[in-house]
């Protein structure tokens, strides 16, 4: 008995909460009633701020196409397979009473955002992005939900005193959707008990702030990972690019470097030929010219003895014996022969001269020759052929020359001057 006794008296509470609710609140815009709306394709984003409605037309809620429910039919554009994305829809009212707080009933397929005094106050069933004429609807409305409307409640600093201007965009989830359905009523409240719908509201709007918010900073997030990746994969990309041109400039130089050594080698190659080629041109004209000159030596010591034979001739033409006498002394006096010799022979036995002057300086030019003549290998009676003296002498300058070269009794004279190269 006790139990059905509450029961009665929370339905008479409800029931009189109700009337309460019904009598303090004030229908603002119904269904069925007057909005202008466009339907000749898109707008630009400040149309919200239209005030000239000339070409807008007026009809009855609920407005649209595709649906046998509606009270105004309005043009999908000329192709059913490319309908276009957006409707607009736009109501002036006048605010000139105190309400507590707002509710709007929204009645959209597929999906609304809606505005007051040009700016946005709600989206329903719209992606959390700037909203263009062609965004499409996050889903497509369907069965149950095309009857259904949308509530949602505000403060009263929604509105202002006077005139205000209700703008929405109603939007289709695809270009080839059927219908578009769109009806919106704005109730007026009065009673402080709708205040709990509201902070309800808030809740609702503040969670759906606090998701957006994190998936902003999810999104963020992704999307920093991504630059930092992207960045990472540039700068890779350029390491491997700076890598490979490294690479291919080495092996360039490498091969570069392969060449010019080769190239080098062959024209050194060459060269060193050449040089051999002159060595040896020069090395056999050094001895052509010792040979020819140590032949005119020889000469000499021919001249020498004709001399010898000529002074024994017992002639008459005294005067013509003289004459051929003196032709012959001038030619033993010349001292050109000698000269010739010694150049050639330190050209041909890399200054051989200069060498054994600069370690032994007191030697004479004639202890010179003597070496040169025991450098080449000629005979005792060679050597004194020319220097027109005694085979006897020979040795003795050479034992002389042995003195000053300082050189032991059991070193050979001629194996030290044929090291001194």
């Amino acid at each position: 008995m006790n139990a059905l006794r509450c029961r009665k008296k929370l339905t008479v509470f409800l029931l009189l909460f109700n009337i309460i609710l019904i009598f303090s609140q004030e229908t603002l815009i119904k269904d069925q009633d007057y909005w202008f709306y466009y339907d000749k394709g898109y707008l630009e984003s400040d149309w919200t701020n239209l005030k000239n409605l000339t070409n807008w037309q007026k009809g009855l809620t609920p407005i649209g196409y595709g649906d046998k429910k509606l009270t105004t039919t309005i043009s999908y554009g000329g192709d059913k397979e490319k309908k276009h994305i957006t409707k607009y829809f736009k109501k002036n009212i006048v605010i000139d009473d105190d309400y507590i707080a707002y509710e709007f009933k929204l009645k959209r397929d597929d999906g609304a955002v809606v505005y007051v005094n040009g700016k946005e106050l709600f989206r329903d069933n719209m992606p959390n992005i700037t909203i263009g004429k062609t965004t499409l609807a996050s889903s497509t409305t369907k069965g149950a939900e095309e009857k259904k409307y949308y509530q949602h409640f505000f403060e009263n600093n929604i509105f202002v005193k006077g005139k205000n201007t209700i703008s929405i965009s109603i939007h289709q989830a695809y270009e080839y959707s059927s219908d578009c359905i769109f009806s919106l009523e704005l109730i007026g409240h009065k009673n402080p008990e709708i205040l709990s719908f509201v902070l309800e509201n808030k809740d609702r709007t503040n969670n759906e702030l606090s998701n957006k918010i994190e998936i902003l900073n999810s999104k963020l997030e992704h999307d920093k990972i991504a630059i930092q990746k992207e960045s990472l994969e540039s700068t890779n990309y350029n390491l491997k690019i700076i890598v490979l041109l490294i690479i291919v400039i080495f092996i360039l130089g490498i091969f570069g470097y392969y060449f010019t050594l080769l190239s080098f080698k062959k024209t050194n190659k060459e060269k060193n030929k050449k040089i051999a080629s002159l060595k040896n041109k020069n090395n056999n004209r050094d001895k052509k010219i010792m040979m020819l000159t140590t032949n005119l030596l020889h000469n000499k010591q021919y001249f020498k003895e004709i001399k010898a034979d000529i002074k024994g001739l017992k002639t008459e033409d005294k005067k013509t014996v003289k004459t051929i006498i003196n032709q012959i002394d001038s030619v033993l006096e010349r001292d050109e022969d000698w000269k010739t010799l010694t150049e050639h022979f330190n050209a041909l036995h890399n200054n051989f001269y200069d060498k054994l002057i600069e370690k032994h300086p007191n030697i004479t030019e004639t202890e010179l020759r003597h070496c040169m003549f025991i450098k080449l290998h000629m005979q005792t009676k060679e050597i004194a052929r020319i220097f027109m003296i005694d085979p006897r002498s020979v040795q003795t300058a050479r034992y002389r020359i042995k003195k000053k070269l300082n050189l032991e009794e059991s070193e050979n004279l001629r194996d030290y001057l044929l090291n001194l190269d």
